[in-house]
Parts: structure tokens; sequence; C-alpha cells
């Protein structure tokens, strides 16, 4: 009995010190994550894997800091810092980017991805090389894409049938080409609103509808303003977990291994949960008042062309083309 336990004691500590020379191997260090999504969203529950990961693939020598809900900013301040290196990582929307990286106004095209695993193919196979390409000469690298899900249409006592119903409608659009050419396309009257001042406009009736992924629009208790949900799926809506590059080619080999392993684990998270969990968020929206129609998409279709216009001029039309392209390369596995 005394040779057993004095053998278990053996292992023991060779694993803990075979775990204390591993956790040696890292500086100790704090890296600042921020995002702008409420804390009951899938991005906070990925941010936090992402944390946990790290910090037990590294023993607890580098800790990730999570900053949520906008706390440092919204994105364009986001990526702003993350590009001056007064912020580590970021997770931060495409459409944010493109100020940085004109050929990004690409990714902001309506109507471009027929589901969630075509979206997915096309991102892991092309749109990540090719963001990075024109994110390096602004000091920054993305390290993986979550998902925000399709975005869909909401309005107030306006149920939408068809492109043609929202026609003169004021609706709140984020700063983004695509979406902004999207909706200017079918004739709405879109408004520029902060993110910060849309639930308010919209209890105020400043606008009648917004467009988002159902997951804010439970989140974010937007359903308290709006009656109508029309499931338009007119933008896959992702955003890059975004790195200060300067920043992460200083860490060694084996935390740089780690933090893109872990981003890439944070991102599954994302796609699982959101594209597995849409229709059971739709089904909870419906409890809470909400009607919900389901649009014909080539009623919508049909009017984007001058909306693919206004962004290839803005991406390229060389680089429009490519994502085109990588479009339908990955519309079949």
């Amino acid at each position: 009995m005394h040779q057993i336990l004095k053998s278990a004691a053996v292992t023991i500590t060779a694993v803990f010190a075979c775990a204390y020379s591993y956790a040696a191997d890292f500086a100790a260090q704090t890296i600042r994550l921020a995002h702008t999504a409420a804390v009951s969203h899938a991005h906070h529950e990925a941010a936090q894997l992402f944390a946990k990961n790290v910090a037990d693939r590294t023993g607890g020598k580098v800790k990730v800091e999570v900053y949520p809900a906008g706390e440092l900013g919204d994105q364009p301040a986001l990526a702003e810092q993350v590009t001056l290196m007064a912020l580590d990582g970021a997770v931060v929307s495409l459409g944010n980017l493109a100020m940085y990286s004109k050929k990004l106004n690409a990714m902001t095209a309506p109507f471009l991805f027929a589901d969630y695993d075509h979206a997915h193919r096309t991102i892991d196979k092309f749109v990540m090389p090719w963001m990075n390409e024109g994110l390096v000469q602004h000091d920054a690298i993305g390290l993986s894409m979550f998902d925000y899900g399709f975005r869909q249409t909401t309005t107030k006592g306006v149920p939408i049938h068809t492109a043609a119903d929202l026609k003169g409608l004021k609706i709140r659009v984020p700063p983004s080409t695509g979406l902004l050419a999207a909706f200017d396309a079918v004739g709405a009257n879109t408004q520029k609103i902060a993110y910060s001042e849309l639930y308010t406009s919209l209890k105020q009736g400043v606008v009648v509808g917004q467009e988002n992924p159902v997951f804010t629009i439970l989140a974010d208790s937007l359903f308290e303003t709006q009656d109508q949900l029309a499931l338009t799926k007119h933008y896959f809506d992702c955003q890059v977990m975004l790195f200060n590059k300067t920043f992460f080619e200083g860490l060694s080999p084996e935390l740089q291994k780690i933090l893109k392993e872990e981003a890439v684990n944070a991102q599954n998270l994302t796609r699982d949960r959101i594209s597995h969990g849409e229709a059971a968020v739709i089904e909870e929206l419906k409890t809470k008042g909400m009607n919900v129609t389901t649009p014909d998409r080539e009623s919508f279709v049909k009017m984007m062309t001058p909306a693919y216009e206004k962004i290839g001029e803005l991406a390229g039309k060389d680089e429009m083309k490519k994502l085109l392209d990588a479009v339908e390369a990955t519309r079949t596995k």
C-alpha cells in the first residue's frame, strides 16, 4: 500500500509539474476584447468562451478581459481603437471595416447567400483571406468571423408581403453601403439613426421600422415597439473578431496559435447558436405579439440592380466580381 501511495504521489507531482511547466511558457498578461452585443447575446457567450479557453490553455497566465454591450464605444470606435493599438481586440462588422478596406463594401451586398451553410462555406474558403489582404495595411487582422444572423425587417402596423410594401416607409438603416442601397432600391425612406437611439426613435414614431437579426430584436426588446416581423433575409450579417496586427504578431507563436484556434471555437459557437436557434427565437417573438410574414424574395431581388451597381462602384468592380464568383462557386458543397 505504501508503495502504491508513493507511486500515486509521484504521478500527481509529475502532472502538476507538467501543468506548471506548460503555464510557465507564457508571460502573464491581459488581453482586452470588446464588443457591442448585449450580455444575453450569443456574441457575449462566444467572447466569454474565448476568454475561458485562453486562460485554461495558458494555465491562467493570459487573461482576456471582455467588455460587452458597447462599454468601450460603438463599432466604428472599437475598430479605430484596434487599428491605433489602443485596444487589443474587438468584434466588428464588415460594414464598419469597409472604411479601412473599401473592397469590404462588397460583402454588404443584399441577397448574397441562400442559407447559413452557403454563407459559412464562402467565408471559410474565400472571405477570410480576402478580407485580411485589405486590413493588413491598417495594422489589423481578423482571426474568425462571428455569425450575427440574417437580417430581417420589422415595422409597426404595416405587414410586409412584397418589396412594394416598403415604399415610402421610414426605416432606420445602419450606415452600411449595402443596406442603405438595398432599402433605397425598394423606395423606402431610409433614416440613419445611431443604434443607441433606435429604441427611443421607434417608440416615439420617428421611424416606422428597422432591420436586424431576430436575436437582436429579442435581446434588445425591439418587439416592444414593433408588431410586424418580415422574414426578408435580405442580408447575412457577420462580424470579425479583429485584433491589432502588431500586438498579435508580437505574441509568442504558441500563444498566437491558441488565440487563432480559440477564435475559431468562439466563431463556431455563434454559428451553432445563431443558425440552430433562429426558429426558436422567431417563435418567441410571436409570443411577444409579433405577426410574422415571409415576403416574396424575388420581388426584392429583381429591384437590387441599382444597389449592386452602387456597391460595385465603392468596392471596386474587380473585387465585387471576385466575391460574386466565390459566392457562386460555394453555392453547393
